[in-house]
């Protein structure tokens, strides 16, 4: 099935047919790959569906077998891979798009530092470092998915107490991840400043950027007045247009004013984009409350069910069974994070019982803190997702789509971590009435 958006990735794939990169396009070269690997880069094949098929049945095995180490159920896991086979979830497998292959870089990612931090090979972190670098290679919103994973690694020995041993390896894979995120997305950019005076992996960011200031394009000052005139018109238009959603901030998708800019301002497609977000960047300085409300917007919409004509059939009633198993995912989600964050603190006390030697507690403990730890490593690749695609775009639940599997884990393993504090906290009871009774004994 093709979309909007897929063409862009067509003429992608159709200029590295050469292996070489001779114009300065919207969409970076990761899908396009897969696409000329697939002999889809003139008109997509069947071998691309059947493998974006696969892809996303292996995504649910690696989160799977992530959630076996973990210590869930044989039905929950069952569970677990029912929900991502629903078609809202195996939907975006039939698009020509970039939600799948993301989704699996991600998953791959994922996964392998899961199994490097539980068997310590190199290899696995490097595989996993490769895998995230190429998510952003994907889709540009990962670009700097590196960093966020570095932060929340540095957070973790803090809450979990870690040995010197292990936080000398935190470090260790927080740089490679860096390391090789920044050489793929940078040696990228690197091309497209030598070719193309623009460095960056896409120029559509300062255009995406625009959604954040549609409503408050009248301030920009008075030397912009003329360039002003035309982007108040032209989202003014989208704004009442017959089939539109009423609200028109995605005015700048229009290539007919973009070429109208490029008369008007005499710069071309690398220099247009710099201006455009040098245009954003003044408005948000002007109008910093309204460009928070805009996000607090898109960040609300972020979560509401993604499914399309395919996985709706074309039914009402379908289409709203989709929406109530993602709002209920959804809350629990939330419900767990709420849950987890504030028995944090509850845990860290459990851990010192523990190291008084209680087994039982210590068993309990040792499974819960490699949930923890799993699970705060996937809750990072969700909210920096949500985050990136409010601040700096309109939000779409299409953006979510690639974490969606994180969300469920998350929900499972939420679920399951909570069940195991209230265990811990049931032996500590214990262990204090078998402490009391003994002092007044003594």
């Amino acid at each position: 099935m093709m979309a909007d958006d897929s063409g862009g990735y067509l003429k992608v794939a159709s200029d590295l047919a050469d292996f070489r990169i001779d114009y300065l396009h919207n969409r970076t070269p990761g899908y396009p790959l897969l696409l000329l690997l697939t002999a889809s880069g003139e008109v997509p094949k069947r071998i691309l569906f059947f493998l974006s098929l696969l892809l996303h049945c292996t995504s649910i095995w690696i989160l799977a077998s992530v959630l076996y180490t973990s210590g869930l159920t044989e039905t929950m896991l069952c569970l677990f891979g029912i929900l991502l086979l629903l078609p809202p979830y195996v939907e975006p497998a039939a698009y020509v798009l970039t939600e799948n292959l993301t989704e699996f870089m991600l998953v791959a990612g994922f996964g392998s530092f899961v199994l490097w931090s539980l068997r310590g090979k190199t290899i696995w972190l490097v595989i996993a470092a490769l895998a995230i670098g190429y998510a952003g290679l994907t889709r540009p919103t990962y670009q700097a998915l590196a960093f966020a994973i570095a932060g929340s690694l540095f957070v973790m020995p803090v809450l979990f107490r870690f040995s010197n041993t292990v936080i000398k390896n935190t470090i260790k894979a927080s740089l490679v991840m860096i390391c090789v995120s920044a050489i793929l997305a940078g040696g990228y950019s690197f091309i497209n400043y030598i070719k193309f005076d623009y460095f960056g992996l896409s120029p559509l960011m300062p255009f995406a950027l625009s959604t954040r200031t549609a409503r408050v394009i009248e301030r920009l000052p008075d030397e912009y007045a003329t360039v002003r005139e035309v982007l108040v018109r032209d989202r003014d238009a989208l704004l009442v247009a017959r089939g539109s959603e009423h609200i028109g901030t995605d005015y700048l998708s229009n290539p007919d004013l973009i070429q109208e800019l490029t008369d008007l301002t005499g710069l071309q497609k690398p220099q247009l984009a710099k201006y455009i977000l040098h245009i954003n960047l003044l408005l948000i300085r002007k109008a910093p409350l309204n460009y928070l409300y805009d996000v607090a917007c898109a960040f609300a919409n972020f979560w509401f069910p993604s499914s399309t004509v395919l996985a709706n059939m074309n039914s009402p009633f379908i289409q709203l069974c989709w929406g109530v198993i993602n709002f209920c995912i959804i809350g629990i989600f939330i419900l767990t994070l709420v849950a987890f964050i504030g028995g944090l603190p509850y845990m860290m006390i459990y851990k010192q019982w523990a190291v008084r030697g209680d087994r039982a507690l210590l068993q309990e403990l040792t499974v819960s803190q490699l949930q923890g730890y799993v699970y705060i490593f996937a809750g990072t690749i969700i909210i920096y997702t949500a985050l990136t695609s409010s601040f700096f775009h309109i939000g779409l639940p299409r953006y979510r789509v690639p974490t969606d599997g994180f969300i469920i884990l998350m929900a499972f393993l939420g679920t399951d971590l909570y069940r195991r504090s209230v265990r811990c906290a049931k032996i500590v009871c214990q262990k204090k009435q078998s402490d009391g009774e003994i002092n007044r004994r003594e």
